[in-house]
């Protein structure tokens, strides 16, 4: 279960990705647009770094 949710999580930041890299090489970023890709990207890395450390955690108790 629990890969099923990291999986989710790094495809929903792949997603992100390809759509800040798309406003970013647009012809017009707004304010509120930037603010809204820095939300959902900090979301993103948020989401990553959790997964990171969880998966650290189920290696480490693997090997103990």
């Amino acid at each position: 279960m629990s890969d099923e949710i990291e999986n989710g999580l790094v495809e929903s930041a792949a997603v992100v990705l390809a759509l800040v890299r798309t406003m970013l090489d647009g012809p017009q970023l707004t304010a509120e647009k930037g603010w809204f890709m820095l939300r959902r990207t900090a979301e993103c890395l948020m989401d990553a770094l959790n997964v990171a450390e969880l998966r650290g955690e189920r290696l480490a108790a693997a090997d103990e």
